[in-house]
């Protein structure tokens, strides 16, 4: 390859949220941590010369996005995902997507109202709707021809019964599912027979291989367009999760003008001065070469570990993960689950995983596992965890 993922950087000591807070979080320092939705890469070359370039000016006072930034988000769109968006659909959400969501959700709905979430999914979305006091409609993805996919009888029964809102992570966090156009196209036609907003999270779209392409919501036609909010973030795919930013679609006048409104009272409105920088640059060609050689190289080390837990633990099986740098591992052969499993692979492995209960009910006897790191990272770490799995 042209760029090097193979050789460890040491992150500790950089206020680094995965590597700095064994101690806090695990009372041990010598974890090895896979669960923080950020990669142990260095960014692209032409994302770090830019911000380089910026940081070489010696003032960083406030910014405004000008044409040049909407073109590089709109060429993008169009280039890697062939949706041609108006230009005065777009918003921004510097603090991130799930602010924006947790955003939109406040002016669609008031305490009490119904949110339906297809679960398993990101916590953080749970997060937004309970802690907000609305109630969540749980529906289960179901297992069928080796594949998550919706139980859309369950779905339409909770569209029907009073569901203000429906929250999807696109492609699928944490199974890795890329959803196909006619699951998604499925999906928005009953949300649109019984008027539920469809608030749709694709901030791991980037990180998706063109063999497998990811359908963003925006080619769903006008109308879906109109009943939903897309959000995308180069914070995933080109690993910016510092730089704190967002894009996000919404099509409807009266709510794009309302999140403004949020966004100006909040006074969130300007990227960080150095996201802007690292944005421009990530959505070039030369960007996007790296973003394509680091999807293979991830997912090369998803059929290693395919390969490894095939041949050394078997009693933790890998679910096929279609996208996403994150891989959902079921450890019903273990025998723990919920917290106890999370216990054992911190304590006895020396491994911090994302543990499945978080993600829903049906996620106690799982593990997300984040494979965005070196060979050797990954290599390790299975070592360990098969060492402990021999103890039991």
């Amino acid at each position: 390859m042209k760029y090097d993922f193979d050789t460890p950087i040491n992150r500790r000591g950089t206020s680094s949220y995965k590597w700095d807070t064994g101690s806090d979080f695990f009372g041990r320092d010598d974890i090895i941590p896979m669960w923080v939705a950020d990669m142990d890469f260095p960014c692209a070359p032409c994302i770090v010369k830019a911000v380089q370039q910026r940081a070489a000016h010696p003032i960083y006072g406030y910014v405004v996005r000008q044409q040049p930034y909407y073109d590089a988000v709109l060429g993008w769109l169009k280039r890697r995902y062939h949706f041609d968006v108006r230009q005065e659909y777009l918003v921004f959400s510097p603090p991130g997507v799930i602010f924006a969501m947790s955003t939109v959700l406040r002016i669609l709905t008031r305490p009490g109202d119904r949110v339906l979430i297809p679960t398993p999914n990101y916590d953080s979305l749970f997060d937004m709707a309970e802690r907000s006091g609305r109630v969540l409609l749980e529906s289960p993805l179901i297992w069928k021809n080796g594949v998550y996919t919706f139980d859309y009888e369950d779905l339409e029964r909770k569209a029907a019964s009073g569901a203000k809102v429906m929250v999807l992570s696109s492609p699928h966090n944490p199974t890795g599912r890329v959803w196909k156009r006619e699951e998604l196209e499925q999906l928005a036609q009953i949300c649109l027979k019984y008027h539920v907003f469809m608030m749709v999270d694709e901030i791991h779209c980037d990180f998706v291989p063109k063999t497998n392409p990811h359908t963003t919501f925006g080619l769903l036609g006008e109308d879906v367009l109109k009943h939903s909010m897309i959000c995308y973030s180069a914070s995933k795919g080109f690993n910016l999760g510092g730089l704190g930013m967002s894009t996000i679609v919404l099509a409807d006048d009266d709510i794009r003008q309302h999140f403004k409104e949020e966004m100006s009272i909040a006074q969130t409105r300007l990227d960080n001065v150095f996201g802007e920088a690292a944005l421009m640059a990530a959505y070039t060609p030369e960007g996007e070469e790296w973003l394509d050689q680091v999807i293979a190289y991830v997912f090369e080390n998803k059929a290693y570990l395919a390969e490894y837990l095939a041949e050394h633990i078997p009693e933790i099986k890998l679910f096929p993960s279609e996208g996403t740098y994150l891989v959902w591992l079921d450890c019903s052969g273990l025998p723990y689950k919920g917290m106890a499993l999370e216990h054992f692979m911190i304590n006895k492995a020396g491994v911090a995983l994302s543990p499945g209960y978080e993600f829903g009910l049906e996620g106690e006897r799982f593990l997300r596992m984040n494979l965005a790191c070196p060979r050797s990272t990954l290599t390790k770490a299975l070592q360990q965890i098969e060492a402990a799995v021999r103890t039991i």
